[in-house]
């Protein structure tokens, strides 16, 4: 017995006529026997393992049995019906041309595999060798000839299986299949790679076909043209030109489908065109020239075609179904998409021409400039400016780059050359100097920028020469190391210190700045050592131009020659409420300085004003004041010109704004805690003060960084901000220099009274007084202690508020709008406070202020009965930032330690009940130092006692520890608290 073979067989299907079956064959004595056709799901049988090959064409085969055919070609319920229904016309455009391809790739398995073909007859079951046809691994090789007479074209076919004719005229021929061809001849299965079969079938039976003249024009256009492109062709008679031609790579940016831009590669052979994703490889040109017949043959080259791809692909494109378009990650722009093509062609056109790739614009609306691109960038300095020198090229046109200023600054892409061809700006432009368009003055071919813009100029890393780049090094540097002034009254603490050298750097450049400490953190101090560490040491100024009247300095001439170089007076604007604290810290941390109070209806005239800048070292002034003798302070030039609480000038609008922008100084500086209270124009206003145009004008600014910032928190635009200002504002917390500060700070707060409440006390003062001394007279002292205490605590209410007694018809009170705009900062920076008052109705007062502000806050009083839940609202909510609590209400079991603030509004004799009143927020439990700020009004009754308990006098003693002090008081002493 023999061995079990896999097969393929060669037979006559009823239907679909020449078909390959998989069969499992045995061999007998001298045949063999088929045992089974193979279907797929005999692949993995145990009798028979299969091959992969084996396998590969059994499912091959499975492909056109007859219930795959009718379920790919029908809806038939069965295969009887499928071929019942299926017409000629299906069958031969639909059916035969599928079943002729997957033979086709059945024979490229034979032809390299040593599995056998056999033909077998549909009748017989049995196979003999003889049976066999052979299928030679190479594809025939079909050659025509075409000969051009007078009369004829002659053509005829001969077939070639590696270079060895086979015959064909009069052989026994079977065709297998058509398209393409494979026949069967002298038991050898002959497969065609590409020719059809109806063009052998004329040559089995003679030796060429014949052509007449008339119709050999449209012969030769189609039939033969075809036959040129796709097969060996030998002529005669007319003329074959074979070979590459000469060839081009042209990258074209056009439309796709779509009409998106992309790229499209061409591959021109004299003119013929080929795509990379075609795949005919031969082109053929048919002319006629004087009734000659000319054919051109045009071979494509692989090779080259296969570099050019290459290339693209290392330049950055990628194949998108047959079009080209840049990287993924180049495709961000936020504009037109073409301009990512542009772009991109800017930058590899001359690279892609030496490598003989050119570039071509198809159907788009614009002709873009495409090619080199330049941008040439020169600095120096120029006194206080740096001038940029910097130059654009696109390719044969040179300009300006301040030119392309709109264009920046506005996101506009394209630019319109002398020639007409649109420039697209590259985006990298836009990113690298589009911070610094818009400080950028034109000056001829140059930009000029301010030295306060240098931390742009840092960020773009411009080059220069080295003064250019050691002047960018030394603004950078605003960290000084200058000694303490010798003379001051003070120790400043670490981060004082740091604040100092600061503001002494910015001296040192000239630049403005803005010290935004929180409240309480000492800015007053370290300006004042700014200020007394530079008092005529070495910063004389010229100061002839500094008065409009030419006879003022003469006046002087006489006393002092040197009056046109004396260093002028330092102009300090500021609150009405603080000009006695800034006069009380001068005088305690600077007592050599001389000071100069210009506020109040009193305030002195022009000429003395004047006289005040040459021999004053600081002038206190009011908003106010500069408000209304704005131009008396205009035509005066200060040494330094600061603004505290300079939150004040906030609104650009405002007259106070405009009339601070009229004052001239050398110096600039602003301190408040909170620079931006409503708005990021709050923050412009101060800055552009500080150092004029430093963040461009308000338009600008509001279209740049405020609406950016503030209604779509655009974090590039705030970093943008940020590296601006940086260096020109100094903010602490409380929390950032927690190390450096005691667990608890006390400070007096000196308020002067308004001119209306000034009067009211003072007459009410006058018959407070009578009446005490007239009850004295009558009674003697201890039986007047009712008459005195109901004065003095009238006075007292007078010195905090007015309204406090029903009768009197002021109604504003100085210390009051202090307390408002100290709860303004403190609610600003985010602290909480504790307010604590022994008049349940000035609470009631500050607490409707606080209701108009919609401030959020907590009150607790005698009349309060959700004591515990009044607290925790306090404790917890982190908006509530005010808790108003009288005095007697909140002596007891308070714990308030979310609080870091203390304001004791109306301070009395007894000092108990107010550090009662403190611990409420500095005791145990607390993490945080607590500020405590006592609210004393100048020259009232609340000044007097606070002098006799600083004095620590008898009299203080009496009031202090004494349980009756007004039954151990003397006629002497009411009246000097009278004074």
């Amino acid at each position: 017995m023999g061995e079990t073979e896999f097969v393929i067989v060669l037979t006559e299907h009823r239907n679909l006529g020449n078909v390959f079956q998989p069969y499992l064959i045995h061999k007998r004595d001298k045949f063999y026997s088929t045992e089974k056709l193979v279907k797929p799901f005999d692949i993995n049988s145990v009798e028979y393992e299969l091959k992969p090959h084996e396998k590969e064409l059994v499912l091959l085969i499975e492909k056109y049995s007859d219930e795959r055919l009718m379920k790919k070609f029908s809806r038939a319920k069965n295969v009887s019906e499928f071929f019942a229904q299926l017409d000629k016309s299906t069958f031969e455009k639909q059916v035969s041309p599928y079943i002729e391809q997957c033979m086709f790739e059945v024979a490229r398995i034979l032809m390299l595999s040593p599995v056998r073909l056999l033909n077998k007859e549909a009748k017989y079951a049995n196979l003999y060798d003889e049976d066999e046809i052979r299928v030679p691994p190479l594809f025939i090789r079909p050659e025509f000839y075409f000969d051009r007479t007078k009369t004829e074209t002659r053509y005829h076919l001969k077939i070639f299986i590696d270079n060895k004719e086979i015959p064909l005229l009069n052989r026994n021929v079977r065709i297998v299949t058509n398209n393409p061809c494979m026949l069967v001849s002298r038991n050898q299965l002959l497969v065609f790679e590409k020719l059809d079969g109806k063009k052998i079938v004329p040559f089995l039976s003679r030796q060429y076909v014949s052509i007449p003249r008339s119709i050999e024009e449209k012969y030769y256009a189609g039939f033969v043209k075809k036959t040129i492109r796709d097969f060996d062709v030998k002529v005669s008679g007319f003329k074959l030109i074979e070979g590459e031609g000469k060839k081009t790579a042209v990258l074209n940016l056009d439309k796709n489908l779509m009409l998106q831009p992309c790229f499209i590669l061409q591959f021109r052979y004299d003119g013929e065109i080929f795509l990379p994703n075609n795949n005919r490889h031969v082109a053929v040109l048919f002319q006629k020239q004087n009734n000659e017949f000319v054919f051109k043959k045009i071979k494509r080259d692989a090779k080259w075609e296969k570099s050019v791809l290459a290339t693209l692909t290392e330049a950055g494109l990628q194949d998108k179904n047959g079009y080209f378009e840049p990287a993924e990650t180049e495709l961000s722009e936020k504009n037109d998409p073409v301009y990512v093509f542009v772009n991109w062609l800017n930058k590899h056109k001359n690279s892609l021409k030496e490598k003989g790739i050119f570039v071509e614009q198809g159907a788009l609306e614009k002709v873009y400039f495409t090619g080199e691109q330049r941008l040439d960038l020169k600095t120096k300095t120029t006194g206080d400016w740096f001038d940029v020198y910097a130059t654009v090229t696109f390719g044969e046109f040179s300009f300006p780059f301040i030119k392309l200023k709109n264009n920046i600054l506005n996101d506009i892409r394209e630019f319109e050359l002398p020639n007409g061809e649109v420039a697209i700006i590259p985006e990298e432009w836009f990113a690298r100097y589009k911070n610094l368009m818009p400080f950028a003055r034109s000056k001829g071919e140059k930009m000029r920028f301010e030295k306060h813009h240098y931390t742009l100029l840092q960020k773009v890393m411009l080059p220069g020469d080295n003064s250019f780049l050691q002047k960018l090094k030394r603004l950078a540097d605003t960290q000084e190391n200058i000694p303490l002034p010798e003379n001051l009254n003070a120790h400043l603490r670490s981060y004082q210190e740091t604040g100092y050298q600061w503001m002494a750097g910015l001296h040192k450049n000239g630049f403005g700045g803005c010290l935004a400490d929180d409240m309480g953190l000492g800015k007053t101090l370290q300006t004042l050592a700014l200020l007394l560490n530079y008092k005529r040491n070495g910063e004389a100024t010229a100061f002839q131009d500094s008065f409009a009247r030419k006879d003022q300095l003469s006046l002087f001439a006489a006393q002092s020659p040197a009056a046109e170089n004396i260093q002028p007076a330092s102009l300090i604007v500021l609150p009405t409420s603080l000009v006695h604290n800034w006069e009380s810290e001068i005088q305690k941390f600077t007592p050599s300085f001389k000071i100069y109070k210009h506020v109040g209806q009193q305030r002195k005239t022009q000429a003395e004003l004047e006289n005040a800048v040459l021999y004053y070292d600081i002038i206190l002034t009011t908003y106010g004041t500069v408000r209304n003798d704005v131009e008396a302070f205009s035509r005066l030039k200060f040494f330094y010109l600061i603004l505290d609480e300079s939150q004040y000038v906030k609104n650009p609008a405002s007259k106070t704004y405009k009339a601070i922008g009229k004052l001239q100084s050398e110096y600039r500086m602003a301190l408040t805690g909170t620079p931006i209270e409503n708005s990021l124009s709050d923050l412009w206003a101060q800055m552009n003060f500080l150092n004029k145009g430093m963040l461009g004008n308000l338009a600008f600014f509001r279209r740049f960084f405020i609406t950016p910032i503030e209604k779509h928190n655009n974090a590039e635009q705030q970093e943008k901000l940020q590296v601006l200002i940086r260096p020109f504002v100094l903010r602490r917390t409380k929390a950032e220099v927690a190390r450096d500060l005691p667990p608890l700070m006390e400070q007096v707060v000196v308020c002067e009274m308004n001119e209306g409440q000034q009067r009211t006390y003072e007459t009410e003062k006058s018959v407070i007084r009578n009446s005490i001394l007239e009850g004295i007279e009558q009674d003697g002292i201890k039986s007047s202690a009712m008459i005195i205490l109901q004065g003095l605590t009238r006075l007292r209410q007078l010195a905090n508020h007015p309204k406090l007694l029903n009768n009197v018809e002021e109604n504003q009170s100085g210390k009051f709008e202090e307390i408002i705009r100290m709860l303004e900062n403190v609610i600003a920076e985010k602290h909480k406070v504790l307010v604590f008052s022994s008049f349940v109705k000035h609470l009631e007062l500050i607490k409707s202020r606080i209701e108009k502000e919609k401030w959020k806050y907590s009150i607790l009083t005698g009349q309060t009965t959700n004591r515990g839940e009044v607290i925790r609202q306090f404790q917890e909510d982190q908006e509530n930032r005010i808790f108003l609590i009288s005095l007697k209400a909140g002596g007891v079991g308070l714990n308030l330690t979310s609080a870091d603030y203390v304001f004791i509004i109306d301070p009395w004799w007894n000092p108990a009940a107010e550090n009662q009143a403190i611990s409420r927020a500095h005791r145990i439990g607390q993490n945080k130092h607590v500020f405590v700020y006592r609210f004393i009004t100048q020259g009232s009754i609340e000044e007097k006692i606070q002098q006799l308990q600083s004095r620590k006098s008898s009299l203080a003693d009496k009031f202090i520890n004494s349980n009756n002090p007004l039954q151990e008081i003397t006629k002497e002493e009411i009246l000097g608290l009278l004074k």
